[in-house]
């Protein structure tokens, strides 16, 4: 059994959410699923996750044992491939958040996020773990979803940290086609070239320019994905090796 969706934030939420996403797989031997390991590759994604159902266990090389990754999971930008063991009853709903809405939203460096996830409890209200119960005991994923929606507009009327230019630069340099430089994108976010690398590793977690490599990298997969004939094509040599080194693994997201 498979299920997923996405759902459209409130326009409030809109200044620092992208969407509203819920999967929920099952592996009962029923279906003809793939077996309940994925490699999730590089991305430029802050996230916030919670897994009411089974737990899950995050690896970080291929021949880990994994750890178990909180209920409530933040997570940002990855530049490696990280590993995703479910168990047979898999329930995310997952708050995907603009390139620096989290920042935004937690208001401390994201650079503590890359490749890793944090107990959201830690960082948000332990409302967080009443969330948690309403999500157990909810078998309505729209509900889940309203449930995850009605947490982040209580965050956001505590107040988040004001928009910025560099906020919306980052956005634009989600364009894998962009042929901006870093400087000219400096220039847009009115900073000097200092302050903007430093900023944008602050509210994104990476630099500037590993983000505009996985950016490029995440454009390049999904040529690859549905028109492998045209990889080789359009991909540039740097790309197409990044792909070659990222991929240890045939199951990815």
């Amino acid at each position: 059994m498979k299920f997923f969706r996405k759902y459209e934030p409130s326009d409030t939420q809109k200044s620092i959410i992208r969407e509203f996403q819920i999967l929920h797989i099952k592996w009962d031997g029923a279906d003809p699923l793939p077996p309940p390991f994925i490699t999730c590759l590089a991305n430029t994604e802050q996230n916030l996750y919670f897994y009411p159902r089974d737990p899950i266990k995050v690896l970080n090389n291929i021949d880990s044992d994994g750890i178990i990754a909180p209920s409530a999971n933040i997570t940002g930008p990855k530049n490696r491939p990280v590993g995703l063991k479910f168990g047979d009853d898999y329930l995310m709903i997952k708050v995907a958040f603009l390139p620096t809405g989290l920042y935004r939203l937690l208001k401390f460096s994201m650079q503590k996020t890359v490749n890793t996830g944090l107990n959201a409890i830690e960082f948000l209200s332990h409302e967080i773990e009443l969330v948690n119960n309403q999500l157990v005991q909810s078998s309505s994923y729209d509900e889940m979803i309203e449930i995850a929606s009605v947490f982040i507009d209580k965050q956001l009327q505590k107040g988040i940290a004001p928009e910025e230019p560099i906020d919306l630069v980052a956005i634009k340099m989600l364009d894998p086609l962009a042929k901006n430089t870093i400087p000219e994108w400096a220039s847009m976010a009115c900073l000097s070239l200092r302050q903007f690398e430093r900023s944008f590793a602050n509210r994104v977690g990476i630099s500037p320019k590993m983000y505009i490599r996985i950016v490029r990298f995440e454009h390049a997969m999904k040529i690859k994905n549905t028109s492998p004939e045209k990889a080789g094509q359009t991909l540039p040599r740097n790309v197409s090796t990044m792909i070659l080194h990222l991929l240890w693994s045939s199951n990815t997201c």
